[in-house]
């Protein structure tokens, strides 16, 4: 028992790591969520950030805890432990087909990266991520979260180091932001405005952290199942604050910058840019803007990969000659709907939408874990 409560802080940083690794995608690493999720909202986007850390805290810990005590024989499992089996298994396969929705996400943010810094051709990135994520899938995931978890935590150092280096710069031009978002007076804006996830602050806040639930429900379930309950616990928490502090330090400099343009296409501005981090990097120095395009690309990688595994495993059993039939297929298909639709709109649309639905589980949960507390009270 000595043991089940001794914390492994080894394997806390590697669980934190796959917690930053899975959460960090192409709308993260790209700057692109935090722009329509946080930095929209100007100084409101803070009370997103907290209610964000609350959510995302409070169900990795329950789907953690649940799966830890009921040895879920499948992560998905969870759902209809928390929704009952005709809602649990609607969930189930409704966060089965977001994932792979999300994929879409992944191949847009890869081509507009190599794009935006390298001015490939549009279609490379999204070939490139494509092709990678299908042989990776199709080879196995063995040790997935060994395996990820090392590209997380280097994104957030150098997100916070973007970060950190453009306030010391930039800091003094924070207020001017703050008014150009409130305003409306975005650079050669026309008839355009800076995208946001919703019509104010919190409801953009339940939306992300709903999103976000959709990726990880089975995921941390899983990991309850396979790890020691305190060393979940304690990655979760390890991994939402470097998550939260990388947002907050971005979401600043975005707004300090609000309405500077890129050095190698000055149409492009940080409040309509692709890729807004690129823009934030390249002014700190052009060479370094390079080599983190590459480590977003890498990021965007770690994250499609489980999102196109998830369902070809859902539907066709790993190693089997249908499952690598099925990864091609979907993986060619997410690929070509990823290149047909442009990435902000990718990102606001799939994203928020989905993210709806998630936030309707955390009433689920919350409604369980009252009944469960009523009923064990009395």
């Amino acid at each position: 028992m000595e043991n089940d409560n001794k914390v492994n802080w080894g394997r806390v940083m590697i669980l934190a790591g796959a917690v930053i690794a899975f959460t960090i995608g192409s709308g993260f690493a790209t700057g692109q969520e935090i722009i329509q999720y946080f930095t929209a909202y100007g100084v409101q986007g803070i009370l997103t950030v907290l209610l964000f850390a609350v959510c995302f805290v409070y169900y990795n810990y329950n789907f953690a805890k649940a799966g830890a005590e009921e040895r879920f024989e499948k992560g998905n499992d969870v759902y209809k432990f928390y929704c009952g089996k005709y809602i649990g298994t609607f969930m189930d396969y409704y966060s089965t087909v977001f994932c792979y929705m999300s994929f879409f996400v992944m191949v847009g943010g890869a081509a507009s990266t190599l794009n935006q810094q390298y001015g490939l051709p549009f279609a490379v990135g999204g070939v490139i991520l494509a092709a990678l994520a299908i042989f990776t899938v199709v080879g196995g995931l063995n040790s997935l979260v060994d395996k990820i978890g090392m590209v997380g935590p280097a994104i957030v150092v150098l997100c916070i180091g973007i970060g950190v280096v453009t306030l010391l710069r930039d800091g003094g031009q924070i207020n001017a932001g703050l008014d150009i978002i409130h305003s409306g007076a975005f650079a050669q804006a026309g008839g355009e405005t800076i995208k946001n996830a919703g019509p104010n602050w919190m409801i953009s806040s339940l939306s992300y952290a709903g999103f976000v639930l959709l990726w990880f429900a089975s995921f941390t379930a899983a990991l309850g199942a396979n790890n020691k309950k305190k060393d979940v616990e304690y990655g979760v928490y390890l991994g939402t604050l470097a998550v939260c502090v990388a947002i907050i330090l971005i979401m600043f400099a975005q707004i300090a910058n609000i309405n500077t343009s890129g050095i190698s296409n000055s149409g492009i501005f940080v409040w309509n840019a692709d890729i807004p981090n690129l823009i934030l990097a390249e002014r700190i120095f052009k060479p370094f803007a390079s080599i983190f395009a590459v480590v977003v690309f890498a990021g965007i990688y770690t994250t499609a990969v489980p999102l196109l595994y998830n369902p070809c495993a859902r539907f066709a059993k790993e190693g089997t000659a249908r499952f690598k039939i099925l990864t091609v297929i979907l993986g060619v298909v997410g690929l070509l709907v990823g290149l047909f639709l442009p990435f902000r709109v990718l990102v606001n649309v799939i994203y928020v939408l989905n993210g709806y639905v998630g936030a309707v589980l955390i009433l689920f949960m919350l409604w369980k874990n009252i009944k469960d507390t009523f009923i064990h009270k009395k």
